[in-house]
């Protein structure tokens, strides 16, 4: 085999590894940006209620720019593909993290969906009790302001009355 022959051999392997690279490297753009993407949805519906979204969002930025610093960094250096590729599978590492992390989050989102369903039920059931207590409560204040105004009525006729005996008592006196 020639000079040339093993030449092109090198140029067809060297092309192949830089192919590979290249769909891995797509592959890899394309899983992360569907991950970010379910993460910010997860943070929209998790807002208020999960304070550890923030250091996701800033932990998502930081992998995103050093997603993008390592891609220029792949197009200028084909000479240093092994150490590039150490990095992917560190960025692999860190998108299977992701991938806890949006799983975690959706079972802290539905564990505190159920919490507040039960907060929920349970302020129903009080407003209920409290709805009740009232109406019994102005049923008895009903009940004892008919029976002062009665008392107040009988103690203004037994006024009338003992005027009426004192009266009557002045006049034989």
């Amino acid at each position: 085999m020639s000079f040339k022959g093993v030449l092109i051999i090198i140029g067809i392997v060297a092309l192949g590894v830089v192919i590979t690279f290249g769909v891995e490297e797509i592959r890899f753009r394309s899983m992360s940006r569907a991950l970010v993407t379910e993460v910010k949805t997860l943070r929209e519906e998790n807002q208020g209620l999960q304070a550890k979204n923030d250091d996701l969002s800033e932990e998502t930025k930081t992998l995103k720019a050093e997603l993008e610093a390592k891609t220029q960094e792949y197009e200028g250096k084909i000479s240093q593909l092994e150490e590039e590729v150490k990095e992917i599978e560190t960025a692999n590492q860190d998108v299977e993290a992701l991938r806890a992390e949006v799983k975690t989050l959706k079972e802290k989102n539905q564990d505190l969906q159920a919490k507040n369903d039960d907060l929920t039920e349970q302020i129903k059931t009080l407003k209920a009790q409290l709805e009740v207590k009232t109406q019994e409560y102005e049923e008895k204040i009903s009940e004892l302001e008919e029976k002062r105004r009665s008392l107040q009525e009988k103690v203004r006729q037994l006024e009338e009355v003992i005027n009426k005996v004192r009266t009557i008592l002045a006049e034989k006196e």
